[in-house]
Protein backbone atom coordinates (compact mmCIF):
# COMPACT_ATOMS: atom_id res chain seq x y z
CA UNK A 1 0.00 0.00 0.00
CA UNK A 2 1.28 3.43 -0.93
CA UNK A 3 1.58 6.11 1.71
CA UNK A 4 -0.06 9.32 0.50
CA UNK A 5 0.66 12.85 1.60
CA UNK A 6 -2.75 12.93 3.32
CA UNK A 7 -1.74 9.94 5.46
CA UNK A 8 1.94 10.65 6.23
CA UNK A 9 1.13 10.72 9.96
CA UNK A 10 0.73 6.93 9.87
CA UNK A 11 4.52 6.75 9.46
CA UNK A 12 5.30 9.44 12.06
CA UNK A 13 5.71 9.15 15.81
CA UNK A 14 3.11 11.24 17.65
CA UNK A 15 5.64 13.48 19.41
CA UNK A 16 7.37 14.13 16.09
CA UNK A 17 4.00 14.89 14.47
CA UNK A 18 3.19 17.52 17.09
CA UNK A 19 6.63 19.11 16.80
CA UNK A 20 6.29 19.20 13.00
CA UNK A 21 2.89 20.89 13.34
CA UNK A 22 4.44 23.45 15.68
CA UNK A 23 7.31 24.09 13.25
CA UNK A 24 4.77 24.69 10.51
CA UNK A 25 2.69 27.01 12.72
CA UNK A 26 5.82 28.94 13.71
CA UNK A 27 6.49 29.44 9.97
CA UNK A 28 9.85 27.65 10.05
CA UNK A 29 9.15 25.94 6.71
CA UNK A 30 10.23 27.68 3.51
CA UNK A 31 9.62 26.22 0.05
CA UNK A 32 12.79 26.96 -1.90
CA UNK A 33 11.68 25.50 -5.22
CA UNK A 34 9.38 22.99 -6.84
CA UNK A 35 10.38 21.08 -9.94
CA UNK A 36 7.59 18.93 -11.37
CA UNK A 37 6.41 16.96 -8.33
CA UNK A 38 9.55 17.42 -6.25
CA UNK A 39 9.52 19.97 -3.44
CA UNK A 40 12.69 21.43 -1.91
CA UNK A 41 12.34 22.99 1.54
CA UNK A 42 14.53 24.71 4.08
CA UNK A 43 13.22 24.14 7.62
CA UNK A 44 14.60 26.10 10.55
CA UNK A 45 15.35 23.63 13.35
CA UNK A 46 16.32 24.47 16.89
CA UNK A 47 19.95 25.12 15.93
CA UNK A 48 20.30 24.67 12.17
CA UNK A 49 18.50 24.91 8.87
CA UNK A 50 17.68 21.48 7.48
CA UNK A 51 17.04 20.63 3.86
CA UNK A 52 14.00 18.52 3.03
CA UNK A 53 13.24 16.98 -0.34
CA UNK A 54 9.82 15.43 -1.04
CA UNK A 55 8.76 13.76 -4.27
CA UNK A 56 5.05 13.10 -4.68
CA UNK A 57 3.66 10.90 -7.46
CA UNK A 58 0.64 11.91 -9.53
CA UNK A 59 -1.51 9.55 -7.43
CA UNK A 60 -0.45 11.54 -4.31
CA UNK A 61 1.86 8.79 -3.00
CA UNK A 62 5.06 9.85 -1.29
CA UNK A 63 7.75 8.44 -3.58
CA UNK A 64 10.71 9.87 -1.71
CA UNK A 65 11.23 12.07 1.35
CA UNK A 66 14.57 12.98 2.87
CA UNK A 67 16.01 15.38 5.42
CA UNK A 68 19.62 16.03 6.33
CA UNK A 69 18.88 16.28 10.07
CA UNK A 70 20.35 13.66 12.45
CA UNK A 71 16.96 12.08 13.33
CA UNK A 72 17.31 8.31 13.20
CA UNK A 73 14.21 6.91 14.91
CA UNK A 74 11.31 5.27 13.11
CA UNK A 75 9.25 7.26 10.63
CA UNK A 76 9.46 10.80 9.33
CA UNK A 77 11.23 13.63 11.16
CA UNK A 78 9.59 16.89 12.30
CA UNK A 79 11.16 18.78 9.38
CA UNK A 80 9.59 16.41 6.87
CA UNK A 81 6.27 16.69 8.73
CA UNK A 82 6.30 20.48 8.43
CA UNK A 83 7.04 20.12 4.68
CA UNK A 84 4.17 17.63 4.22
CA UNK A 85 1.84 20.07 5.98
CA UNK A 86 2.95 22.86 3.66
CA UNK A 87 2.33 20.62 0.62
CA UNK A 88 -1.17 19.89 1.92
CA UNK A 89 -1.77 23.63 2.37
CA UNK A 90 -0.54 24.41 -1.14
CA UNK A 91 -2.98 21.87 -2.58
CA UNK A 92 -5.89 23.13 -0.47
CA UNK A 93 -6.13 19.96 1.64
CA UNK A 94 -4.75 21.10 4.97
CA UNK A 95 -7.00 20.21 7.92
CA UNK A 96 -4.68 21.12 10.79
CA UNK A 97 -7.43 20.76 13.40
CA UNK A 98 -7.95 17.13 12.32
CA UNK A 99 -4.23 16.45 12.05
CA UNK A 100 -3.72 17.46 15.68
CA UNK A 101 -5.89 14.51 16.75
CA UNK A 102 -4.29 11.83 14.57
CA UNK A 103 -2.53 8.88 16.10
CA UNK A 104 1.02 8.50 14.93
CA UNK A 105 3.27 5.55 14.40
CA UNK A 106 3.20 3.09 17.26
CA UNK A 107 6.44 1.67 18.57
CA UNK A 108 6.50 -2.07 18.09
CA UNK A 109 8.05 -4.31 20.66
CA UNK A 110 8.59 -8.03 20.30
CA UNK A 111 6.60 -10.03 22.80
CA UNK A 112 7.12 -13.57 23.99
CA UNK A 113 4.40 -16.15 24.64
CA UNK A 114 5.54 -16.43 28.27
CA UNK A 115 8.07 -13.91 29.61
CA UNK A 116 11.38 -15.30 30.80
CA UNK A 117 11.27 -16.36 34.46
CA UNK A 118 7.48 -16.76 34.56
CA UNK A 119 5.59 -20.02 34.87
CA UNK A 120 2.78 -20.56 32.40
CA UNK A 121 0.27 -20.54 35.29
CA UNK A 122 1.52 -17.21 36.68
CA UNK A 123 1.47 -15.70 33.20
CA UNK A 124 -2.16 -16.84 32.72
CA UNK A 125 -3.07 -15.21 36.07
CA UNK A 126 -1.33 -12.04 34.93
CA UNK A 127 -3.44 -11.91 31.77
CA UNK A 128 -6.68 -11.96 33.80
CA UNK A 129 -5.38 -9.53 36.45
CA UNK A 130 -7.56 -6.40 36.62
CA UNK A 131 -5.05 -3.59 37.06
CA UNK A 132 -7.72 -0.89 37.41
CA UNK A 133 -9.43 -2.66 40.30
CA UNK A 134 -6.13 -3.27 42.07
CA UNK A 135 -4.87 0.30 41.62
CA UNK A 136 -8.18 1.77 42.81
CA UNK A 137 -7.56 0.10 46.19
CA UNK A 138 -4.59 2.48 46.80
CA UNK A 139 -4.74 6.07 48.00
CA UNK A 140 -3.27 8.74 45.75
CA UNK A 141 -0.16 9.04 47.96
CA UNK A 142 0.32 5.26 48.01
CA UNK A 143 0.13 5.14 44.22
CA UNK A 144 2.71 7.90 43.87
CA UNK A 145 5.00 6.12 46.32
CA UNK A 146 4.66 2.79 44.49
CA UNK A 147 5.38 4.42 41.13
CA UNK A 148 8.37 6.43 42.33
CA UNK A 149 9.88 3.36 44.01
CA UNK A 150 9.35 1.29 40.89
CA UNK A 151 10.89 3.98 38.68
CA UNK A 152 14.01 3.95 40.85
CA UNK A 153 14.46 0.27 39.95
CA UNK A 154 13.40 0.30 36.31
CA UNK A 155 13.56 3.32 34.00
CA UNK A 156 10.94 2.02 31.52
CA UNK A 157 7.98 3.45 33.40
CA UNK A 158 9.82 6.72 34.00
CA UNK A 159 10.64 6.99 30.28
CA UNK A 160 7.04 6.17 29.35
CA UNK A 161 5.66 8.85 31.68
CA UNK A 162 8.24 11.38 30.56
CA UNK A 163 7.44 10.71 26.88
CA UNK A 164 3.72 11.12 27.63
CA UNK A 165 4.51 14.41 29.42
CA UNK A 166 6.53 15.70 26.45
CA UNK A 167 3.76 14.74 23.99
CA UNK A 168 1.20 16.62 26.10
CA UNK A 169 3.48 19.66 26.31
CA UNK A 170 3.76 19.70 22.50
CA UNK A 171 -0.04 19.30 22.21
CA UNK A 172 -0.48 22.35 24.48
CA UNK A 173 2.05 24.36 22.44
CA UNK A 174 0.29 23.73 19.14
CA UNK A 175 -3.12 24.51 20.68
CA UNK A 176 -1.75 27.82 21.96
CA UNK A 177 -0.45 28.67 18.48
CA UNK A 178 -3.84 27.97 16.84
Amino acid sequence: MKLTVDHFYKNTRQLVLFRGIRYYQEERTQLEKKIDNTYYYDVQGEHSIYHVVVNVAYDDAIVFASCDCPYSDAGYCKHQVSAFIDILKSTGRLRLDELQHKEGLKEKHKSKAVPEGWSKEDFEKLQSFNVSDYLSSFTRDELISVMVNYMKQDMKLFMYLFHHYIVEQERIKIKNLS
